[in-house]
């Protein structure tokens, strides 16, 4: 049965009165629940249950023997390494882990194969002792095609997974044939890792470093002024909109500075056909703003790090993380970051000095793309209007910090 969606209290909260709420609500449920998407919907679970099975039918001749183990000889890694998203990035730091514990690692990049080009792989001796997989299950049958079962039969196959809500994805059940033990990033996942499988689970966290120095002049791209104070949220919405929890952003921003010219967020967001209707919706909700800025170009990881850099403060209101890449990274800059308190990343946010946890209630998963069919969790609703007072504070030290800078230049001008 389709369950018709309220808002979550992200999407209600923008709202400034009950008539306007009831408007607005009903022009985004027309929106949402077209006969294009209702018809998705009613699909849906069907589409989910052939491809878990021809997946699960696909990789069956590359189960793995119980009595393999791990050697110091040459490693095989598959991963996203030129995706344009966290997984991707994350994948490239990870493979820094297997240095010194293989004669040799060779990596192999599955994300031209997953966009259904064929580009041209290096050759591949088998048999093989070590392979590891840097990427979600769901890739699998993409991975072995480029394989013999012969040539991974003996090996030592390590997962690589991350996963954002409480609850197990059953459409994963058929890795644990495939693979020996498992890594995940962080002990939020790990949990639930644990008392789903029946492998080993070691948590090791994405080797992030802070994003690389670059001559790319971002403000000046996107037009915002040197002294303006920016800030930033960087999400992938292709899949779950409701898990990145867009409009909290921007009403945490409105909430904090009004329409003020001189406080700037640069919203860098993918959408896709499905999801663009959310693009829609945050449009809306902006309105005749010109300090909340929609960014939906493809950058490069070099363009990312620009962003990051610009950034005066980078804000993340989401509902649940598995590990939280962005956040990460800013945090190793030295940048101030306000993010939901709960998921991953408060296992690594509180010990920077910059972190600044918005809190939360835990209140049922519900999202109208049904992205995750096993939907009987929790997650967390951030409260904006505290989000909205870290912001102002941080501009406070913002302002600050900029006036010093200024009479520091005045006297060494003198």
């Amino acid at each position: 049965m389709i369950k018709f969606d309220h808002p979550p209290d992200g999407e209600r909260s923008v709202f400034s009165s009950g008539a306007r709420m009831s408007g607005q609500h009903l022009r985004w449920l027309l929106r949402r629940w077209t006969p294009s998407h209702l018809f998705y919907r009613a699909r849906l679970p069907f589409r989910r249950r052939l491809r878990s099975k021809r997946r699960e039918t696909f990789c069956a001749p590359f189960a793995k023997r119980d009595d393999a183990q791990p050697t110091t000889g040459p490693a095989l890694v598959f991963g996203e390494f030129s995706g344009m998203h966290g997984l991707g990035r994350a994948a490239a730091y990870d493979v820094g882990m297997l240095e010194g514990r293989h004669s040799s690692v060779h990596t192999i990049d599955i994300s031209s194969h997953l966009n259904g080009e064929q580009s041209r792989l290096p050759e591949l001796h088998g048999p093989f002792e070590n392979v590891y997989l840097f990427c979600q299950p769901d890739t699998y049958d993409t991975v072995f095609r480029l394989l013999n079962p012969n040539d991974v039969r003996r090996a030592y196959r390590v997962a690589r997974w991350v996963w954002e809500t409480p609850k197990f994805p059953n459409e994963w059940r058929f890795a644990e044939r495939l693979v020996h033990e498992v890594w995940t990033p962080s002990a939020f996942c790990a949990e639930m890792f644990r008392k789903s499988l029946d492998l080993p689970v070691s948590v090791r966290p994405h080797r992030v470093s802070e994003p690389p120095e670059t001559r790319i002049d971002i403000r000046r791209r996107l037009g915002v002024p040197r002294e303006a104070f920016m800030g930033l949220a960087v999400m992938d919405i292709q899949s779950c909109p409701a898990r990145k929890n867009p409009w909290a952003h921007v009403h945490a921003w409105q909430e904090a500075f009004g329409d003020d010219a001189a406080a700037i967020l640069v919203f860098k967001i993918r959408a896709n056909k499905r999801t663009k209707i959310v693009l829609d919706e945050l449009q809306e909700l902006i309105g005749d703003a010109s300090n909340i800025r929609l960014l939906c170009d493809d950058l490069d990881n070099m363009e990312i790090a620009a962003l990051h850099r610009a950034a005066d403060v980078y804000l993340s209101l989401h509902r649940s993380e598995g590990f939280g890449l962005n956040i990460n990274e800013a945090l190793l800059l030295g940048k101030p970051v306000i993010a939901t308190n709960w998921s991953a990343n408060t296992e690594y946010g509180p010990h920077f000095k910059s972190y600044r946890g918005v809190p939360f209630r835990l209140v049922p998963y519900n999202d109208w793309l049904c992205q995750y069919p096993d939907g009987s969790f929790c997650w967390a609703e951030a409260d904006v209007k505290r989000a909205a007072s870290h912001l102002r504070d941080v501009r406070v030290c913002f302002n600050r910090s900029s006036c010093l800078s200024s009479d520091e230049t005045q006297a060494s001008i003198k």
